[in-house]
């Protein structure tokens, strides 16, 4: 059993941070070591009982039941442990599995203060963007979109499932906008972050970092936009 301590969450992101700074310079070993002991770390803040990371690992995809990608980003984290030793992964598979850390991480933050906002929301992702996990806040960015839309759906009582409903509901924005186009902008961006989480993990190079902050911030925009129109409508 691989035993774990646990760390102050600022420490966890400094770990992360450091990891994807390794990988940045092609050292694939250290970054894999790295990136293990966020998760390793993280796992221990989450349950503080375990004494080693199997176990406390179980409890959290028990505790995260509605969401089934717990499970792989953790075999990502014991990949990662397993790389240190044996070199077995190249780095784009490191990269892809120290996203997985970041949203790990992210997710158990997530279960200590769960996001009552969008903004909740964005703070999550601009905590990706500072420890240079793209993909992750492209994820958490339109994360935030999508509550932004169901609070004004929900402030206006129109029914909302997700992504089927976010045109819908842009539109329904865009004429309370008076014709300054500033929703369709935030629309705009809050789709671009889709297409980035879709894709920025398979095609890790297409993102610049200044784009991703752009559009999150535009997001953050369209969620100030959505929290005084729905003051409104209530």
């Amino acid at each position: 059993m691989t035993q774990i301590q646990s760390a102050p969450a600022a420490n966890i992101d400094t770990l992360l941070r450091q990891a994807r700074e390794l990988l940045d310079k092609g050292e694939l070993a250290p970054a894999s070591a790295t990136g293990w002991q966020a998760a390793a770390r993280a796992v221990a803040d989450y349950d503080r009982v375990s004494s080693n990371f199997e176990d406390a690992a179980r409890e959290l995809v028990k505790d995260r039941r509605g969401n089934t990608d717990a499970g792989k980003w953790l075999f990502s984290a014991m990949a990662l442990r397993d790389n240190a030793e044996y070199d077995w992964l190249d780095v784009d598979g490191i990269g892809r599995r120290l996203d997985d850390v970041q949203r790990l991480v992210i997710i158990i933050k997530d279960i200590a203060n769960p996001p009552q906002t969008a903004e909740d929301i964005l703070t999550r992702s601009r905590e990706c963007l500072e420890n240079g996990y793209l993909a992750p806040a492209s994820e958490k960015g339109w994360e935030a979109a999508l509550w932004a839309t169901k609070t004004y759906a929900d402030a206006i009582g129109c029914e909302y499932r997700g992504d089927e409903h976010f045109d819908v509901i842009t539109r329904m924005l865009g004429k309370e906008d008076n014709g300054d186009l500033q929703v369709s902008k935030c629309t705009y961006a809050a789709l671009a972050l889709r297409e980035a989480a879709a894709y920025c993990t398979v095609y890790p190079h297409w993102l610049h970092p200044a784009i991703v902050i752009e559009d999150i911030e535009a997001v953050s925009k369209l969620a100030t936009i959505v929290r005084k129109l729905a003051a409104v409508k209530n």
